[in-house]
């Protein structure tokens, strides 16, 4: 795939980043401690790394997502893919929406692609090594509006890609402590609820949707209800855990590894999928740290890159005998 396709690596990394975070598997309580206890403390500690945290304003995040998907309907994902992503993200004080700069890869099979994401006071741009193109304001402003209602820098880089884990977790535990970077940490884990995760990814879709993401992806551009509980009732193994600061209440690490088996009735409704396994590492670092966030110096017209978009998306459809 050609380098002027790149940017779209940050899109696909977000869409499938999301089906990583699936779930995540419950562990025995502490020794000596009653799961009721347990849980209590876990449900306190989220409640703080969620809420008005100074603390998350601020940090460096790097992560990595690989899938492996069984897949007939969409032969452009059939096989591993990877995704990484890795920058910084700062909220200004007063305001509500943080600024951020993430470069994100995508490897698929012999398939290398990379891009970034850019939000500079509330201006969006998809860039291409030092060349930005700029996001009309409408859509930006529709794409952070999510970030508004949450309440600190970190949550708040989450919200925009409708990632919501505090939505979806089901009898957090905490199970230990440990240290990271010389900071004391909780470790919990947490059962999640499939429908309420696959509401989210739907929302996320649908935003990407807006930018004709998903279309020149050859990727489907919504998931409506029976999508979404087909793949929730196609879920067979769901394991994950996270590190929260004990003093200062943010995240500083998370691991997912799930599994997805697809019963026969439901593999035409999606898309031929008939099994997947994901597993997804994030780690959270620099938090509290200053962070530089500019926008990029060279602009490239914004149709320019929806030219990209629709010469992809039928390249997308010529090379997969129509499915898109």
């Amino acid at each position: 795939m050609k380098a002027k396709f790149r940017p779209f690596a940050a899109a696909a990394a977000a869409w499938l980043s999301a089906i990583a975070l699936t779930a995540c598997g419950a562990a025995p309580a502490r020794h000596g401690e009653s799961d009721a206890s347990s849980h209590a403390a876990a449900d306190q500690l989220i409640a703080q790394a969620i809420g008005d945290n100074p603390a998350a304003r601020s940090g460096r995040i790097s992560g990595a997502v690989d899938v492996n998907m069984d897949i007939s309907g969409l032969p452009q994902l059939d096989g591993r893919t990877q995704i990484t992503a890795d920058g910084a993200y700062a909220l200004p004080d007063g305001a509500a929406v943080p600024d951020l700069d993430i470069d994100v890869g995508l490897l698929h099979n012999d398939q290398a692609l990379g891009g970034a994401i850019v939000l500079d006071d509330r201006n969006g741009f998809v860039k291409l090594g030092t060349t930005g193109y700029k996001v009309p304001d409408d859509i930006t402003h529709e794409l952070t509006e999510p970030a508004v209602a949450a309440h600190n820098g970190l949550t708040k880089l989450g919200a925009m890609f409708y990632i919501n884990p505090q939505d979806w977790e089901r009898n957090a535990r905490i199970v230990g402590e440990s240290k990271i970077g010389g900071e004391t940490v909780e470790h919990i884990t947490a059962d999640i609820d499939p429908q309420a995760f696959f509401l989210d990814v739907s929302r996320m879709v649908a935003a990407l949707a807006k930018l004709h993401v998903p279309q020149a992806l050859g990727l489907p551009t919504e998931l409506g209800p029976k999508l979404r509980e087909a793949l929730a009732r196609s879920v067979t193994v769901a394991e994950g855990e996270a590190w929260i600061g004990k003093d200062d209440h943010v995240l500083r690490k998370a691991r997912a590894h799930g599994k997805l088996l697809v019963a026969d009735a439901d593999r035409d409704l999606l898309y031929g999928l008939r099994k997947a396994s994901i597993s997804a590492n994030l780690d959270v670092s620099d938090v509290g740290g200053a962070q530089t966030i500019t926008p990029p110096s060279t602009l490239g017209s914004y149709d320019a890159l929806q030219l990209a978009l629709t010469a992809l998306a039928d390249a997308a459809r010529k090379d997969h005998g129509g499915h898109g």
